[in-house]
């Protein structure tokens, strides 16, 4: 007979990371052919049941959902006698906790313990028919409403992703599971008004999966709280965010994202640098956390889609030659949006040398072309910032130069150089000068708005 003990679907503290690491994705969905997800591992833990080797309560600690009337009329008719459901749900749960005028309270409002639909089922696929059938998820009292995606469909979207983004960056769960807080703000008061701008928006979103939520400001700070134990529970297990201080684990990119074709994870970062980001005054963009291992994921994020960074233990760096490029992933926190559009419509006077299409180069001129930079008056410069982040070493380039062109370079604080009429020639031939990026337009700014922006809408 089934019950808390033996039941293989009733897990405790892994989450969809762990799974899929551990290659147990299978307990992901109730249906893998179907793509329907595993809600009942999602929301129904061990410790509903007994937890410290002392009895809980269950049917008061784990979660309700509120059912269609086309699944209630099939439990009714598959069970005439309430004693049947309560019998099956005392030996589910080991205890004698359910009467007669619970189950009728139960069907009169069509919400009733998970477990219960569970063990009516006969099979993974007809418990998988019934998840179907799940208007929302709720607890005990009804007091915390959460339309819970069911399909994996319906979990792969920009928003959800966003929201998880966010999440890892200014927002936690308490250690009870049982709250969710997100905290924006700023000692500037216009931009703390842009900051309650953004809990508001977050706010919206939440309120489209169901959930109610607060908003408090408190002098500097603008908090966002939504109490909420199921909602607190899916992001948990789907995405793996801890209860209680995220400096006590391992931060991770939810892992589930590679079930997805589309390119979801820019929403991810979206959120992540909407919390935890920032736009400089000298045009580059930083995310700061004080876990590695989320930086080091979005450094290898941001190197795929071409965009080039700096990394330390707290901190990874955008230089402003590469802030176009960033675009893909960009900013919705109406603060940051403002910041960054700034100077993409400055645009950036710096330019790079390119080798001209029709040429054809040795090997060391291809190797240090984007060091190089040519004035009119004949000079040779290479800036010693720029040797910093090149694999080539001052040692290196002095080497490589007097290989070519037989000159020893000068040097100043900032840059080395060397003059030559012949050189600059040869070098003009076959290089040319290029700016990193150029200014948007109007058109150009409001479609990225409108790109960065989907997550609202």
């Amino acid at each position: 007979m089934l019950n808390y003990k033996n039941d293989s679907l009733l897990l405790n503290k892994e989450t969809a990371n762990d799974l899929i690491r551990n290659k147990n994705t299978d307990f992901i969905f109730i249906d893998k052919e179907k793509k329907i997800l595993n809600l009942f591992s999602a929301f129904v833990k061990k410790d509903d049941f007994i937890k410290k080797d002392e009895l809980c309560q269950p049917l008061q600690k784990t979660i309700y959902v509120k059912i269609t009337q086309k699944l209630l009329n099939k439990i009714k008719n598959r069970f005439k006698d309430k004693k049947e459901i309560i019998i099956i749900l005392e030996k589910y749960t080991d205890r004698r906790i359910v009467t007669k005028e619970g189950v009728n309270r139960w069907f009169n409002t069509r919400i009733i313990p998970f477990i219960l639909l569970r063990i009516l089922s006969k099979d993974n696929e007809e418990f998988a028919e019934f998840i179907k059938e799940i208007d929302y998820i709720t607890d005990f009292l009804n007091k915390s409403k959460f339309y819970c995606p069911k399909t994996l469909d319906e979990l792969l979207t920009p928003k959800i992703f966003y929201l998880c983004g966010c999440s890892v960056g200014d927002g936690h769960i308490d250690k009870t599971g049982k709250r969710w807080v997100l905290v924006d703000g700023s000692s500037n008061k216009e931009r703390l008004l842009q900051s309650h701008k953004f809990v508001v928006n977050l706010s919206n979103l939440l309120e489209n999966l169901g959930m109610k939520s607060s908003i408090k400001l408190k002098k500097t700070k603008c908090i966002l709280t939504a109490n909420n134990k199921p909602f607190c529970r899916f992001l948990n297990f789907f995405f793996g965010l801890p209860y209680g201080k995220k400096k006590e684990v391992v931060l991770r990119k939810p892992i589930i994202l590679n079930q997805s074709k589309k390119d979801l994870e820019k929403y991810f970062w979206r959120g992540c640098f909407d919390t935890d980001g920032s736009v400089n005054k000298d045009g580059t963009i930083d995310l700061c956390s004080s876990d590695n291992n989320i930086l080091t994921e979005c450094e290898s994020y941001l190197e795929n889609i071409g965009i080039k960074t700096k990394k330390n233990n707290i901190l990874i760096t955008i230089n402003i030659q590469e802030l176009k490029k960033f675009t893909q992933i960009g900013f919705a926190h109406q603060r940051k949006q403002k910041e960054f559009l700034k100077i993409l419509r400055r645009g950036l006077k710096q330019e790079k040398m390119n080798i001209r299409d029709s040429e054809k180069v040795d090997t060391n001129l291809s190797r240090i072309h984007d060091l190089i930079r040519i004035d009119g008056n004949y000079r040779i410069r290479i800036h010693r910032r720029n040797l910093k982040k090149s694999d080539i070493d001052e040692e290196g380039i002095r080497k490589i130069i007097k290989e070519m062109f037989g000159y020893d370079l000068k040097e100043t604080r900032k840059l080395l150089y060397f003059k030559s009429k012949k050189v600059y020639e040869y070098l003009n031939k076959r290089l040319k000068s290029e700016s990193y990026w150029k200014p948007i337009n109007t058109q150009e700014e409001a479609q990225l708005l409108e790109e960065w922006n989907e997550v609202w809408n």
